[in-house]
């Protein structure tokens, strides 16, 4: 980490826990460490702003529970759309949002029950219903990931954590490209 804070001087240091999300204007390196959860970036160089969440599951609707306001950066779905919502709301048109998507490890479960699959299969259909390109992405396998944000480049460093457990990857539908 020390590397990179020398490569990005002047930035502030922010750690994201799960259920936890930020909108930065300032230079900031944003890090977090996923499993089977899932973290999309947004950046809009045009108007100084990035932002990056941290969410564990993936669509509020398949859970009861009541203010969900409080904790919208806990499903990826509500995440999304509540960073969508507040860069709208900063004047940033969709247009102008660069996305990437990061995690979704299936290191606990079987494939058909992975929550990290499904989290990744909506964080993607949830972007692509919001017209939003993501331009890259690191998902999927069976290892978790420790990744810093660079909010004032977009940059997005990934480091692979511990060697694996042997289980087979989870696997993912090829991108519909148009």
């Amino acid at each position: 980490m020390q590397d990179l804070l020398d490569r990005f001087p002047g930035h502030n240091l922010a750690f994201l826990n799960v259920a936890q999300g930020g909108l930065y204007e300032q230079p900031t390196m944003a890090h977090t460490v996923l499993g089977s959860c899932v973290s999309v970036t947004f950046f809009a160089p045009r108007h100084g702003l990035a932002a990056i969440f941290h969410a564990l599951l993936p669509r509020a609707s398949e859970y009861r529970l009541h203010g969900i306001e409080s904790t919208p950066y806990k499903f990826v779905d509500s995440a999304i759309t509540a960073m969508v919502h507040r860069l709208a709301y900063r004047g940033v048109p969709l247009q102008h949002i660069e996305c990437k998507v990061f995690g979704g490890a299936c290191a606990l479960f079987a494939e058909e029950l992975s929550v990290g699959r499904r989290n990744v299969e909506t964080a993607f259909a949830t972007l692509a219903d919001l017209g939003l390109r993501v331009a890259a992405s690191n998902v999927g396998g069976e290892r978790g990931r420790k990744i810093v944000f660079a909010s004032s480049t977009g940059e997005i460093f990934v480091r692979l954590l511990g060697n694996g457990n042997g289980r087979p990857a989870c696997k993912y539908p090829r991108e519909k490209r148009s």
